[in-house]
């Protein structure tokens, strides 16, 4: 199997945010069973159930893509909706997509996720004459952390796959086609 630079950059950025996520992990248990360092503690996410939006930009394949992510946090668990666009060359790409979000560490400055989901995929040419919106359903999952500053205001990274299964009716085949997104933002959590 052959990999291309972007999708190595993908894998590579994922390795890297989930590596991060276990270190991260190992010094909140290491902080909780000590007694100190309970004041870096910003969030904890334990308290309640809370609110988050988050706006991003970042980059898919050759493409810009910004958008918005709404999210209820459980604690361990998140529940997300999001909704992008990327912007190419000869059509933009419209995923809506809701995702299951599991937090490596719920207590802390920095927050490591890492999140599986599904939904929506509509793809709008925009140089065709006559072409319409074609639609499809496809999967995502990936990777990311959140870095508060504050109580409610933060930063967040992220790394997502996305697959999705296009047919193409002239030609009556179909074709796995994969996207790759690395995005950063800021969160504002509400309580």
């Amino acid at each position: 199997m052959h990999f291309t630079n972007k999708q190595l950059i993908f894998f590579a950025v994922l390795a890297a945010l989930l590596l991060g996520s276990f270190s991260s992990m190992a010094q909140s248990r290491k902080s909780d069973r000590s007694g100190r360092n309970s004041e870096a503690a910003i969030i904890d996410l334990r308290n309640g159930v809370s609110f988050e939006i988050s706006p991003h930009t970042g980059a898919m394949g050759g493409s810009g893509i910004f958008g918005l992510r709404a999210s209820m946090n459980y604690g361990t668990l998140n529940m997300e909706v999001s909704i992008a666009q990327a912007i190419g060359q000869s059509a933009n790409l419209y995923p809506l997509t809701v995702n299951g979000l599991l937090n490596i560490s719920t207590r802390g400055k920095l927050l490591p996720y890492g999140l599986i989901g599904g939904g929506l995929f509509l793809t709008k040419p925009t140089n065709a004459v006559g072409a319409g919106t074609v639609s499809s359903m496809g999967v995502n999952f990936g990777a990311g952390a959140r870095y508060y500053v504050n109580s409610t205001f933060g930063f967040r990274v992220e790394a997502r796959q996305y697959l999705t299964n296009v047919n193409n009716r002239l030609e009556d085949t179909s074709e796995l086609v994969s996207f790759q997104e690395i995005s950063v933002g800021v969160t504002f959590m509400l309580r």
